[in-house]
């Protein structure tokens, strides 16, 4: 699959605050999580990406083309649900995701209609003549993703968009952004909770103090992390730890009653079977533990921080 946006050593600085500092990736198909801490810079890149802060520096492309030569083209491919707002008070659901088709460039019965067809869609068809300010939060929320896919875009952009939700609102958003990628549209999803990401993407970018720590697919950045492996040992169990300690080695209480060994990078598992060999046991079953999002999300972090 080919790249939908590649990001070019961005910086952005608010005066002598560096808020993103040399960010680069490249963005595939489907769904791309966008990670980081507060204040890691996510909200900066998503409205550097929209040209709603300008950029000191860098250079994107969108779908091939340059980002100082989109105009028009970047509102008519994108779409973008915001964390906060993006509700006017006083207006139903159908006027006021109808009026964001206008000025996605519309026409204006063109955009009434899309303005049903994408409510119905994220499941407000009954809600539509309400006044948008008495929805719920979920409801909220599923109105800005509306009001985003009004005009059919390629690309969606969503910052934090399950940010205060219930459990069963968080489902059905969730449930909506994987059938956005089953129809083709890629998403850029920026949020901090890591479940959301495991449930949705399929690539990883992790942001840490306005710079790129981690980018990968997701598969590959578990895999490529995973030094975790889990180890049923006939013998005396004491000594088996006592020995991957020795190495240098972390070792302990592992699921299902195994051991757990967690190997440094550069080590691999025929050294414990090596190991092993020297002792007075033997390895009966040896499987590699997959590293967790969370795992490589906070060695990123650690990593950086050092």
């Amino acid at each position: 699959m080919g790249g939908v946006l590649e990001v070019r050593d961005i910086h952005v600085n608010y005066g002598a605050t560096q808020a993103l500092r040399g960010v680069s990736f490249e963005a595939r198909e489907g769904a791309v999580g966008l990670l980081g801490p507060n204040g890691a810079g996510k909200s900066t890149l998503i409205m550097a990406l929209l040209n709603l802060v300008p950029l000191s520096s860098g250079s994107f492309t969108l779908f091939g083309q340059q980002s100082g030569n989109l105009g028009a083209a970047l509102r008519d491919s994108v779409g973008y649900v915001p964390e906060s707002q993006g509700i006017r008070s006083g207006m139903s659901g159908v006027a006021w995701v109808a009026l964001l088709g206008e000025v996605s460039g519309l026409p204006r019965q063109a955009a009434v209609e899309r303005a049903h067809e994408t409510l119905q869609y994220v499941g407000l068809g009954e809600a539509r003549y309400r006044e948008a300010q008495t929805y719920s939060t979920g409801m909220q929320q599923r109105l800005k993703l509306a009001a985003a896919l009004v005009h059919d875009p390629k690309l969606v952009l969503l910052d934090e968009p399950t940010a205060g939700m219930d459990p069963t609102g968080r489902d059905e958003m969730l449930d909506l952004c994987r059938d956005l990628v089953k129809q083709g549209k890629t998403l850029l999803f920026s949020t901090h909770i890591l479940k959301d990401v495991e449930a949705v993407c399929s690539q990883v970018v992790i942001l840490h103090k306005g710079r790129v720590v981690a980018s990968s697919g997701l598969q590959d950045l578990t895999r490529s992390q995973a030094q975790h492996f889990l180890v049923q040992w006939e013998g005396r169990r004491e000594e088996f730890v006592a020995a991957c300690e020795k190495a240098g080695w972390q070792a302990g209480d592992g699921q299902n009653n195994l051991v757990k060994v967690v190997l440094p990078m550069g080590t691999e598992p025929k050294d414990i079977f090596s190991m092993a060999s020297k002792l007075d046991g033997s390895i009966h079953r040896f499987v590699r533990e997959q590293t967790s999002l969370e795992e490589v999300f906070l060695e990123a972090l650690a990593k950086e921080s050092a």
